[in-house]
């Protein structure tokens, strides 16, 4: 009887769907005198996912940008940024390759009110889901 209970509850425990992966809320970097915040934070691939880019009191007009992979080529992504109240928004979804784990870069061109502009660059990592 012993090894006809251990043998259910064996069972049971291999039926238990996996958990679902917890999100990041969100992860936020200092760029200069921006804050970039990603959400989710850890980036999962084939994930809707947004950049936040935090310009302060900065007379700022424009905004693009560009993903491309570090650790395997994937092309190159642009970002389509957008005022969105206090912050300057894109969407976006990287894609999934060969790597559990892959390293990004994130290039942002920042354009002030005078036309000056300023570059900033950020690595960081997608996970699967």
């Amino acid at each position: 009887m012993k090894n006809l209970f251990g043998c259910v509850l064996l069972m049971l425990a291999a039926c238990t769907p996996d958990q679902p992966a917890r999100l990041t809320p969100e992860r936020k970097v200092q760029l200069e005198q921006f804050q970039l915040i990603y959400a989710p934070g850890d980036m999962p691939v084939e994930t809707p996912l947004v950049l936040r880019l935090n310009t302060g009191n900065e007379a700022v007009t424009a905004v693009r940008g560009h993903i491309v992979g570090k650790t395997m080529y994937m092309g190159k992504i642009p970002l389509q940024f957008s005022l969105n109240g206090q912050h300057w928004q894109a969407e976006l979804m990287l894609g999934a390759c060969s790597e559990p784990k892959m390293q990004w870069q994130l290039t942002i061109e920042v354009t002030y009110a005078s036309g000056q502009q300023v570059r900033l660059q950020d690595l960081f990592y997608s996970r699967w889901p």
